[in-house]
């Protein structure tokens, strides 16, 4: 084993689906992560906040609320590792249906999946809890109510394991994790390998959306597992990472084929009162050459995503 595959093999998460059941007509839009992110990011600060009307920056309990933490994620400060950030990735990741539905009728269920990332998995509870108070309040359109049905932990293979029903309303310890070290026993690395990305990929540089290739690709990729892994995971060797022998390896890999394309789209913000953008690259492309030393972030990648605006679902990849 490799010392990236070394250091990076402890970091592990977990995957919830989570199944809701309508109670009122729900009226969402084809991709559900905005409404589902600002339905429960609201309700969770409602439930766990004691000062909701200080701001998390100037709030003197920032450092122990489990908000702030899940939500707005500052850094250590004066950590050199993770340095000219004023936000660091959030250790949650949510993964809508691709379906397109949008009508849902009472007693239709709603079935998504929430990604938990290194110790955030502990803070499940406060997610059930939120979830059941977001569905008294509504969802979408109407905000129409709905309740929490169940909550199953998935394994590599899809199996499901409940942790929740809504039947007795107990939370069960039967958490699976997901490791990368598992995830790299289970499939070895390719010599070619296509990233079909299912939801949309924003990634810029310098303020402009460049031309994806495996380096610009990879580089993102690699600054969020290690800051998940770092800061989440607390994996404090992810500071031995080769990051530039990695990132000048990665220009060695070609692109061999492309059919991405570009999809624009808006989302309104409750928070700052207005639209913003909500657009990236869907499609498929498929590079060529040695991918064994990028193997530990490609194939957590599939779970955790790549690019911005992960906690809302965007950047969801599967390698083919």
């Amino acid at each position: 084993m490799d010392q990236t595959s070394a250091i990076l093999s402890p970091f592990s998460f977990a995957v919830f689906r989570l199944t809701i059941e309508a109670i009122e007509p729900l009226h969402l839009p084809p991709f559900k992560g905005s409404a589902i992110r600002g339905s429960f990011g609201l309700m969770f600060r409602r439930v766990v906040c004691p000062l909701t009307r200080t701001e998390c920056g100037d709030c003197h309990l920032s450092e122990e609320c489990v908000y702030s933490y899940i939500f707005e994620t500052f850094p250590p400060k004066d950590d050199p590792f993770i340095r000219n950030k004023d936000q660091a990735s959030h250790p949650y990741i949510l993964r809508p249906p691709l379906d397109g539905k949008e009508e849902y009728e009472p007693g239709e269920e709603l079935m998504f999946e929430l990604v938990l990332v290194g110790r955030a998995v502990e803070y499940l509870p406060y997610f059930a809890y939120t979830f059941i108070h977001a569905g008294k309040r509504g969802l979408g359109r109407g905000r129409g109510q709905f309740f929490l049905k169940r909550i199953d932990s998935l394994d590599m293979n899809g199996t499901l394991t409940p942790v929740y029903l809504d039947a007795d309303q107990l939370l069960r310890n039967e958490t699976i994790h997901i490791s990368c070290g598992e995830l790299l026993e289970r499939r070895p690395p390719p010599d070619q390998c296509t990233f079909r990305f299912v939801t949309r990929l924003e990634i810029k540089a310098k303020g402009k959306y460049p031309e994806i290739t495996f380096g610009l690709l990879f580089r993102s990729l690699m600054r969020r597992i290690t800051t998940l892994a770092y800061l989440h995971g607390g994996i404090d060797k992810c500071r031995e990472i080769d990051f530039r022998g990695l990132s000048h390896a990665a220009e060695e890999i070609r692109t061999v084929s492309s059919d991405l394309y570009r999809e624009d789209a808006v989302r309104y913000s409750n928070r700052q009162k207005q639209r913003m953008p909500f657009g990236g690259m869907l499609g498929e492309i498929t590079f060529e050459g040695d991918m064994s030393p990028f193997w530990p972030f490609l194939l957590p990648g599939e779970w955790v995503h790549v690019g911005k605006k992960t906690s809302f679902g965007l950047g969801q990849y599967v390698l083919d």
